[in-house]
């Protein structure tokens, strides 16, 4: 009688040899062919579903942050109209940089014609992975912002310059975004 452990072995190595020869590896039985089309067809429909999701979601991200920007730009730069646009537009740029803007992505940034009111239009290209796959850098997002102060400025009788009016909750502003995703 041989000993048990060659008895294993043996029964080892003819299950395997059985198992391959009917082309499935030691895997249990078989998928049918139309289970395996469908596992893998709805695998790729969920990536595809995961890209698009994503890509959404980074374009809404990219108009959020530059309309909150030219927000902060725009209401930095009406509170010294009408009196003094230039520092208006001095101020929108500091805010600017301060939210951490290049110069490349402000487009337009100044006091309007009727000197009441101070527009900012923002552009930043948003990277987005079907275009990457197809070789384009993203799409540009535009985002511009008009701020009129709801109340005439107040001036100080001595000229200085209160700071203070340089934060959000200091004055109300009436804005409007128009938002355009190219």
């Amino acid at each position: 009688m041989a000993p048990l452990r060659t008895i294993l072995l043996r029964d080892i190595t003819t299950a395997n040899t059985a198992n391959q020869a009917r082309g499935h590896g030691g895997c249990g039985t078989p998928l049918p062919r139309w289970v395996r089309i469908f596992v893998a067809s709805v695998m790729l429909t969920t990536a595809v579903a995961a890209v698009v999701t994503h890509d959404l979601l980074e374009l809404w991200n990219t108009q959020a942050r530059l309309e909150l920007d030219a927000a902060e730009m725009a209401e930095a730069g009406v509170a010294f109209l009408p009196n003094a646009p230039a520092r208006a537009t001095l101020a929108a740029a500091h805010s600017a940089r301060l939210c951490g803007l290049s110069r490349a992505e402000v487009v337009r940034c100044g006091a309007a014609a009727d000197r009441m009111s101070f527009n900012v239009t923002l552009r930043r290209t948003a990277p987005v992975l079907v275009f990457q796959l197809l070789g384009s850098a993203g799409v540009d997002v535009t985002v511009t912002v008009r701020v009129r102060p709801s109340a005439a400025p107040g001036n100080s009788d001595d000229g200085s310059i209160v700071l203070s009016a340089l934060r959000r909750s200091a004055t109300r502003f009436e804005a409007r975004a128009a938002t355009t995703a190219l």
